[in-house]
């Protein structure tokens, strides 16, 4: 033998046969962890964009709404409602109906 090589001891390994196993588990578990973490991430963010888009939509609907509460606006918002909620038409106005086909 080589000077300063010495033969591997049988408690070295003893200790390999058990803290192998040991971190293999240890590696199995953080890479799970890891993969339910990105999934758990691409959920959030999917939430996310569907909760910007309804934000987005509310916001619309605000300025659509606060443009109606303007003294001047507020004859075309009662138009609006009733064409859009009652059905009504101006005495000139054709209203059109599309039935789907069967």
């Amino acid at each position: 033998m080589a000077e300063g090589l010495k033969p591997k001891s049988k408690k070295f390994n003893k200790v390999m046969l058990i803290l192998a196993p040991l971190l293999a588990v240890a590696l199995v578990v953080c890479v799970y962890n890891f993969i339910s973490i990105q999934v758990e991430i691409a959920e959030k963010n999917e939430e996310l964009s569907n909760l910007t888009s309804q934000v987005e939509e509310v916001e619309n609907e605000n300025k659509l709404l606060s443009r109606y509460s303007l003294e001047e606006y507020k004859i075309e918002y009662i138009e609006t409602i009733a064409r859009d909620k009652l059905g009504y038409a101006k005495p000139e106005e054709r209203i059109y109906y599309i039935v789907p086909a069967d």
